[in-house]
């Protein structure tokens, strides 16, 4: 199996992935009662031993989930079990087969990067996220086994389109944004966040019917200091200064464009864009990240795909994620502290 460079970018960025996460890499299917099937995908089983192991390694030292608490967590850690096992089926029916030195040398090139940090070793990197080397192993063959099948999808073509979609992202484009951030009112309990969202979607309706600007809607509604200022926030990059969520919903805009309500951990938001001043990164030196988002794309697309043609059926009261999510993005990992411009 021939990888190029293609392979070297992506075998880097999933086993940098595995470290963090922690997927199940599991190579068979966990002895089990059949009372503790969940999810059945085509004739595979997916038990309860193999999500809690799989939760085990993606909470790290965390306390473990109350499944009633966080439905959601349960629901998108399934998901994603799902999604490998549909990937493992397709691995096996087109016969891909990994080179057991590519394996050895992506180990080999993660030590030399983990070891040459400031006391930082492999097997204690593993150690902490309750893996070890042999599952690791598997992990990366499994990972290069994907790459390989989604490689005659990753071609010129869909790295243009890649570049396309995402060029704001990727060339150093900064918008100036405006934003009106609402505070949920902690003393209504569980009906905070709802209410914020039906305020902060009245607020949008008025702005786009034109009953208010929305500079004045800022200085009206918002809690942050920026409502002295139209709720203007300057000029912002795609990643680095402010949380994910808000960054996101920003470059989704156009100019004078007023986004739907968005949670970060400061309030419920909402944004316009004023102005966007393009970036000037060529596609020839962004390769590598257009690499990775293409891939990530391409494997998306396939795990749609299997989706599609393969039976999946879900055990009684077995938490479900929405048709849109279930092509499923990995397990959400712990929110990191936003950057301050949110907050104003």
């Amino acid at each position: 199996m021939r990888h190029g460079a293609f392979g070297r970018v992506v075998r880097v960025v999933i086993v940098m992935v595995t470290l963090a996460v922690g997927p199940s890499s599991v190579a068979d299917e966990p002895t089990a009662e059949p009372g503790d099937v969940l999810v059945k995908v085509g004739e595979a089983a997916i038990r309860q031993p193999e999500l809690e192991s799989f939760l085990h390694r993606a909470r790290r030292g965390r306390p473990p989930i109350d499944p009633q608490q966080n439905p959601v967590e349960i629901a998108a850690a399934v998901e994603q079990l799902v999604n490998e096992r549909l990937l493992r089926n397709a691995i096996a029916r087109e016969r891909v087969v990994v080179d057991p030195q590519a394996v050895e040398a992506a180990v080999e090139q993660l030590r030399k990067q983990i070891d040459s940090g400031a006391g930082a070793r492999l097997d204690t990197a593993l150690r902490q996220a309750g893996s070890d080397e042999a599952t690791l192993r598997r992990q990366i063959e499994f990972d290069l086994a994907v790459t390989a099948l989604i490689a005659p999808r990753v071609d010129a073509a869909s790295l243009a389109a890649a570049f396309d979609r995402h060029r704001r992202e990727l060339d150093g484009t900064r918008v100036r944004v405006s934003h009106i951030v609402l505070r949920p009112d902690l003393g209504r309990g569980d009906e905070a966040l709802p209410a914020a969202f039906r305020k902060a979607a009245d607020i949008r309706a008025a702005i786009t019917r034109g009953d208010v600007t929305f500079a004045e809607a800022a200085a009206r509604h918002s809690v942050g200091p920026s409502r002295h200022r139209d709720g203007d926030l300057g000029l912002l990059p795609r990643k680095g200064e402010i949380n994910d969520a808000f960054a996101r919903a920003a470059f989704a805009l156009g100019l004078g464009d007023v986004s739907q309500p968005v949670a970060t951990p400061f309030g419920v938001h909402l944004l316009t864009v004023t102005a966007i001043e393009p970036g000037t990164a060529t596609p020839e030196s962004l390769r590598p990240q257009i690499q990775q988002l293409a891939a990530q794309e391409a494997v998306k697309q396939l795990v749609a795909e299997l989706r599609r043609t393969t039976p999946i059926t879900y055990s009684p009261g077995v938490p479900r994620l929405g048709p849109v999510s279930q092509a499923g993005e990995a397990l959400p990992a712990p929110t990191a502290a936003p950057g301050p411009a949110a907050a104003e």
